[in-house]
C-alpha cells in the first residue's frame, strides 16, 4: 500500500473528509481532503495503523510530523502494483514515483487555487510525504506554492461546508482548463536532473505563456497570489483583467470601463469600480516603470485598494469562466471576436445599470 500526504496551510475546515477523486476514476486509489480530527480510511476501513507502522515520523522529524498532522491535509491512498516490487535501484523507483507525486501535487495546487475563487485567502501546500509499505520506498518533498491574501499577508481562513462544496465546483473548472492546456501542448514536460542520487525536477520549466486566455489568466493569478508586495500584486490583477478582455489599446481607460461594466451591481458601484481601476492602473504603471507610487498617503489606502481589486478580479473571472464565449486563443481573429462579444454583453448590461 502507498500513501501520500500533502500539507494544506492557512485553512480551517469542518471535521470531515471530502473526496477529491470520484470512486473508480483511478483504479485502486482514493484521494481526499481530511481534517486533523478525522481518521484515515481506505476502501471504508481504518488505515491509521499503516501510518503508525510507517517511518513517517522518523523521516520527517518530530516537529515537521506534528506540523503536518495537526492541520488539514490531502491524503492519497493507492495500492501497490506488481512493478513496484521489482525495482533494482533507487533511480528506477524515483523514475516511477516522481510523475505520480507531481500529478497529485498538481491537483493540490488546483485545489488551493480553487479556494481563492470562493473568497480571499492564502491557502497553499509546500510539503509532501510518500511511503510504500511493501517495498519501503519513502520520499519527502518540497514544492512551494506559497500564497498571500489580498492584503499581502498570511492568515488562516475558515471554510464552512457550503464553501468547501463551492471549492470543489471551481476545482473541476480549473482542472478542465489545465487538462485542455495539456492536450493542446500548452504545458511543457517537466525538466529533470538526476544528481548525486537525487532526482531534481524543475517544475517551472513546464510553464508557457501561450494557450487559451483562461489558462494564461490562471498563470497570472498564481503570480498575483504569490507576491506579498502590493504594487506587484495590483499589477498582476491588472494583467489578469487585460488578458480577460483582450485589451490592446487605451489600457487605463478600457480596463476601468470594461471591468466596471462587467462586474458592477448598480450605477453607484460602477462609478466606484471605474475610479478604483484607474488608481490601480496608476500603481501598475509606476511599478513596471520602476517609479515610486505617490498616489496614496498611507499604506492602509493601498491595502484597501488591493482588497477591492481582488474582489473585482474574482467576480470577473468567476463570471467569465462559466461562459466559453469569453475564452479566446492567441490570434488576432479570436481576440477581435471576444472583444465584440464583450461589447455585446456591455450593451445588454447598460440597460440594467
Amino acid at each position: 500500500m502507498n500513501f501520500m500526504f500533502l500539507s494544506l496551510n492557512n485553512i480551517e475546515i469542518p471535521a470531515e473528509k471530502y473526496d477529491i477523486l470520484p470512486t473508480g476514476i483511478i483504479p485502486n486509489t482514493e484521494m481526499y481532503v481530511i481534517s486533523p480530527e478525522c481518521t484515515f480510511t481506505y476502501n471504508g476501513k481504518n488505515v491509521t495503523s499503516i501510518v503508525d507502522a510507517s517511518p513517517i515520523q522518523e523521516d520527517l522529524g518530530k516537529y515537521d510530523w506534528y506540523a503536518m498532522m495537526r492541520k488539514p491535509m490531502i491524503a492519497v491512498w493507492t495500492e501497490t502494483e506488481e512493478l513496484e516490487l521489482q525495482f533494482n535501484s533507487k533511480e528506477e523507483a524515483d523514475a516511477y514515483y516522481t510523475p505520480k507525486e507531481l500529478f497529485y501535487s498538481d491537483i493540490v495546487f488546483a485545489f488551493t487555487m480553487a479556494t481563492w475563487f470562493v473568497k480571499d485567502c492564502c491557502v497553499y501546500s509546500d510539503s509532501y510525504y510518500w511511503c510504500n509499505m511493501d517495498n519501503y520506498y519513502t520520499v519527502k518533498g518540497k514544492r512551494s506554492f506559497q500564497q498571500t491574501n489580498a492584503s499581502g499577508k498570511m492568515e488562516v481562513t475558515s471554510f464552512n461546508q457550503k464553501e468547501i462544496e463551492d471549492v470543489y465546483g471551481y476545482l473541476a473548472l480549473i482542472l478542465d482548463i489545465f487538462h485542455s492546456a495539456i492536450e493542446n501542448h500548452e504545458i511543457n514536460p517537466y525538466e529533470s536532473l538526476y544528481s548525486q542520487g537525487t532526482l531534481i525536477c524543475n517544475t517551472e520549466s513546464a510553464v508557457k505563456n501561450e494557450g487559451s486566455s483562461f489558462y494564461r489568466i490562471l498563470l497570472l493569478l498564481q503570480l498575483a497570489r504569490k507576491t506579498g508586495f502590493l504594487p506587484e500584486k495590483i499589477s498582476m490583477y491588472c494583467a489578469i483583467l487585460e488578458c480577460l478582455f483582450a485589451i490592446e489599446k487605451n489600457h487605463r481607460k478600457n480596463i476601468s470601463e470594461m471591468t466596471a461594466k462587467f462586474v458592477a451591481a448598480n450605477s453607484e458601484e460602477k462609478t466606484m469600480i471605474e475610479r478604483d481601476m484607474k488608481d490601480a492602473y496608476s500603481v501598475r504603471s509606476d511599478f513596471v516603470h520602476g517609479d515610486v507610487n505617490t498616489l496614496f498617503e498611507t499604506n492602509e489606502q493601498i491595502v484597501m485598494l488591493s482588497g477591492r481589486l481582488d474582489d473585482y478580479v474574482r467576480r470577473a473571472v468567476r463570471k467569465a469562466f462559466v461562459d466559453e464565449n469569453c475564452k479566446y486563443e492567441n490570434t488576432d481573429e479570436d481576440k477581435k471576436r471576444v472583444r465584440q462579444y464583450f461589447e455585446l454583453i456591455f450593451t445588454q448590461i447598460s440597460y440594467i445599470l
